[in-house]
């Protein structure tokens, strides 16, 4: 497989567009979503801070919600409408939004969608600016403790408050065939190092054989470990950081690039990055493209280890989520009460399971072919997690195209199947019970002027230019003075 990603790009961000025009406003700046301006006056108005503008889904939720004349008007403020998203749009955008939450009280619900770097929603929560959702979540029969993962609520609570939920939740982690890696879970950064020195000739790190490759999905990928947005830190001195950061000099520089025009598909892994965002992860697909085959082996059978990323404290593994959404706390109670009725209206049962998976049909040469798209991880909410899990069972996602006899490698012949790819409930117990062993709960999205320190100092090194020392003494004083400033 061949990959070009530039290494001294910016972090990319979660959004696609931005600008400094509001969409569909109303005279109080604001837009109603295309169904509330007929509402009776009495109504209360809420509004939602948006960067760009409500994701499909969103703005159909705020429609519905709209239109069931419950007394709530839901009203979206967006800053941002241009198509070009530019680092300077990015970070006025988010001192707009800054600005208008510290000094003004037109906003009642932010979410990470509100801001162009989603951490600085992270921020903001240490702030205490947000209500502890909870207090609502005692008397609500549908959403509380018991209908939504206990693990998952835990790990976002701060100081035994929750002020904000995610909708749909994944794990970030690296897998390694137990071939080369054993069969021991969660590496050490010395087990790593020991497994790699032990791999065959012409072996890659995830497709990569170059500096900025391994530095990219192995240590920036787990950036988050050494960034605490809780207590305003970073701890790139860690000896961890240290040690990886070394390990990714061993390799020849692409001066800044991390593509492997070399490598081929058939060249030894000793791991790849691996999002488990669905029941379906649970299978690994391995092609042979001299057989025109593919095989399916289930994570849960041995043949595959679950290694996470390496740290000395076998930690290394992370769970992330998305469209986390707060209440202001400084808003009478009867908003707070208000935007309760629209939030929670995200973490129901029905909401979660419509909304996990989207049915396409794509036309191809050989005619109609049925695929699904995934919301990009597991609901929150237990009952519709564990009705995706008997759906996935009964192949209720599974795309045309991974069907025997349908499934082909770029030639004219389907690719035989050499395994079953059959899921069982063995794979759904397997897939439950490693989310539930991460402990760590981190903010997907990092700000990308701190990703910007950190690739500079980095390149310096890969490229020659400066020794570890003064790498990691760089990215920690430059990034201590950033998140300063972000606090």
């Amino acid at each position: 497989m061949k990959k070009s990603i530039a290494f001294l790009l910016a972090a990319a961000t979660i959004l696609t567009g931005c600008g400094t025009k509001s969409v569909s406003k109303n005279e109080s700046g604001v837009s109603s979503g295309g169904t509330g301006s007929d509402k009776p006056a009495e109504d209360i108005v809420l509004t939602i801070a948006y960067s760009t503008k409500p994701n499909e889904a969103m703005q159909e939720l705020i429609d519905r919600f709209n239109a069931e004349d419950n007394g709530v008007r839901v009203e979206v403020k967006s800053y941002c409408n241009e198509q070009a998203f530019t680092s300077d749009i990015q970070q006025q955008v988010d001192f707009d939004v800054t600005q208008e939450l510290i000094n003004k009280d037109t906003i009642d619900l932010v979410g990470t969608f509100s801001f162009g770097n989603a951490a600085k929603f992270e921020i903001f929560k240490r702030k205490g600016g947000f209500v502890d959702l909870y207090k609502f979540m005692e008397d609500d029969p549908e959403v509380n403790s018991d209908t939504l993962n206990s693990h998952i609520l835990g790990l976002c609570e701060r100081d035994g408050k929750l002020y904000s939920i995610p909708t749909y939740y994944w794990a970030e982690t690296m897998i390694s065939k137990a071939e080369y890696g054993g069969t021991t879970p969660n590496w050490t950064i010395d087990e790593f190092i020991e497994h790699w020195d032990n791999m065959p000739a012409g072996s890659t790190v995830n497709w990569s054989t170059v500096s900025e490759g391994i530095y990219y999905d192995v240590l920036r990928a787990n950036t988050p470990y050494f960034v605490d947005y809780k207590n305003c830190e970073v701890h790139f001195d860690d000896p961890d950081f240290r040690e990886l950061l070394e390990f990714c000099g061993r390799f020849d520089s692409n001066m800044g690039h991390k593509s492997d025009d070399d490598v081929v598909d058939g060249n030894p892994q000793l791991v790849q990055n691996l999002r488990l965002t669905d029941y379906e992860k649970a299978l690994v697909e391995e092609h042979d493209s001299a057989l025109n085959a593919v095989a399916f082996p289930h994570l849960n059978d041995g043949s595959y280890t679950l290694v996470g990323f390496p740290t000395s404290g076998r930690d290394g593994a992370f769970l992330c989520g998305m469209e986390e959404c707060a209440i202001r706390a400084n808003i009478s109670e009867e908003k707070q009460q208000a935007a309760w009725k629209f939030l929670r209206e995200f973490y129901r049962e029905d909401y979660q399971f419509e909304h996990y998976a989207r049915h396409n049909d794509v036309q191809t040469p050989e005619g109609k072919v049925v695929q699904f798209e995934f919301k990009g991880g597991f609901p929150i909410n237990n009952a519709a997690r564990k009705r995706i899990a008997e759906g996935t069972i009964n192949d209720a996602y599974l795309s045309d195209y991974l069907k025997e006899g349908s499934l082909r490698f770029g030639g004219a012949e389907p690719a035989t199947f050499l395994t079953d790819r059959k899921i069982t409930q063995a794979d759904i117990d397997f897939i439950d019970e490693y989310m539930d062993s991460i402990d760590r709960w981190e903010c997907s999205a990092i700000d990308s002027e701190l990703f910007k320190i950190i690739e500079e100092e980095v390149g310096a090194y890969l490229h020659g230019e400066q020794d570890a020392d003064a790498t990691v003494d760089h990215i920690q004083s430059r990034a201590t003075i950033w998140i300063s400033e972000q606090a």
